[in-house]
């Protein structure tokens, strides 16, 4: 299976809710789970999931990777998206660069997960199950045979 899941870290060491989920999805699917930009570029992959959280500013790490990407890199990509209300909706930024790249968006998952005044929460066992169901969907569309 040609696949990649990435993340993007806003602190380095520090494991937040995108790497958790990325994680998640990566050993369910025994592919390759990386941060953003990872150590070996994407080539040839027939899906990409992103995983980051959209609650301000995308981090420009992803928008200069996601520039980066053309279909020589990765055909599809799927969007894991956390934020404060669970919205699945492609930010433009992003869908952009995407449609001038020929790479197709395949879907997009938003998870809610709330930012406090301490901090942002973690992941629940629900929002992960909805992530690797979502990424069972994009592959059972794109993927003759998981495996």
């Amino acid at each position: 299976m040609k696949m990649q899941v990435l993340y993007i870290e806003k602190k380095e060491g520090v494991q937040e809710s995108p790497e958790i989920i990325a994680t998640k999805i990566a050993r369910e699917y025994k592919c390759k789970g990386d941060k953003i930009p990872p150590a070996y570029p994407c080539e040839q992959e027939k899906l990409v999931i992103l995983c980051f959280e959209t609650y301000g500013s995308l981090d420009k790490r992803l928008i200069a990777f996601c520039k980066d990407l053309s279909t020589s890199r990765a055909s599809n990509v799927a969007l894991v998206m956390i934020n404060k209300d669970g919205n699945n909706t492609v930010p433009a930024a992003l869908a952009d660069i995407f449609k001038q790249n020929g790479v197709n968006v395949a879907g997009a998952c938003g998870i809610a997960i709330k930012k406090s005044l301490f901090g942002k929460g973690k992941p629940t066992e629900e929002d992960l199950k909805k992530a690797v169901e979502f990424a069972d969907a994009q592959i059972n569309a794109l993927f003759d045979t998981v495996g």
